[in-house]
């Protein structure tokens, strides 16, 4: 018991050298990248960008957007989350790959603590191939190989630097609904087929993959002001801590959780 304590203090007395949890965010077009990052800060606020010092806050313009990797930016509410943002890869262009791969081993081999990269949220739009409404309801894998895009094959096969977690995103479940949307069902039914054919033709393949995501989760109507975004937060956040195995990063990940104080105590207790 006793060295279990002394893991733990040690844990929250290693937590005061870090000031920044660092994501990486990669999401294919119409993902709804911004508007999750919204939801995970608690604010209405258009995020900025840092300079090349790191040191002021520029607005994002039409000449310098939030989508160059290299360049950093946050919510001003909440400084201490910080974003990279970097394109999907679904124009099929193996450089952008590489450039995130580089930008990963880069991250992985940094001495300073504020510089490390400590989460990679990996976006993809829940949407398949139109299907008939036969096909809709009794088969639900007719191709899995052209789900995912051959740079995501790539990604998820080929070894990152480091061991920074992967977390798998399905944005606008609600378009998957509506997509396998068959009237002569119920609604509860509809759903059920939508989740089934999540499951078994998005989520399944993913994790056949030599190196695959850690975890998944699956996000719907985040746009809607009205709907549940928090609770669908706080399984973001809970599988994403979940993910960490440095003990000082997963308190510091839930510690910066200002709408998620029941997820800071539950960490904390369970520490």
């Amino acid at each position: 018991m006793g060295d279990v304590s002394s893991q733990v203090l040690a844990s929250f007395e290693a937590r005061e050298k870090y000031r920044y949890f660092r994501i990486l965010v990669i999401g294919r077009a119409n993902a709804g990248k911004t508007t999750l990052l919204k939801r995970v800060c608690n604010t209405t606020e258009e995020p900025c960008i840092y300079d090349e010092k790191s040191n002021s806050l520029l607005e994002p313009t039409s000449e310098r957007g939030i989508h160059d990797i290299d360049r950093p930016f946050a919510f001003a509410s909440n400084p201490q989350f910080i974003f990279h943002d970097s394109p999907g890869f679904e124009t099929g262009d193996k450089s952008q790959l590489k450039k995130v791969q580089s930008f990963i081993e880069k991250r992985a081999k940094s001495t300073e603590v504020d510089d490390q990269l400590h989460a990679i949220w990996l976006l993809s739009l829940s949407r398949v191939i139109a299907l008939p409404n036969f096909w809709r309801r009794f088969c639900f894998i007719p191709n899995t190989a052209r789900f995912l895009l051959d740079l995501e094959k790539n990604f998820f096969n080929e070894q990152r630097a480091g061991n920074i977690p992967v977390i798998a995103i399905f944005t606008k479940f609600d378009h998957l609904i509506s997509q396998v949307y068959d009237a002569n069902l119920e609604e509860d039914e509809n759903r059920e087929v939508a989740e089934r054919l999540l499951k078994d033709s998005l989520r399944a393949p993913l994790f056949e993959y030599k190196f695959p995501p850690r975890v998944d989760v699956c996000l719907e109507d985040m746009h809607d002001d009205d709907a549940n975004h928090q609770e669908q937060v706080k399984e973001l956040i809970e599988k994403t801590a979940e993910s960490l195995h440095d003990l000082a990063l997963k308190i510091l990940f839930v510690s910066l959780q200002q709408n998620n104080l029941e997820l800071c105590v539950k960490y904390v207790v369970q520490s």
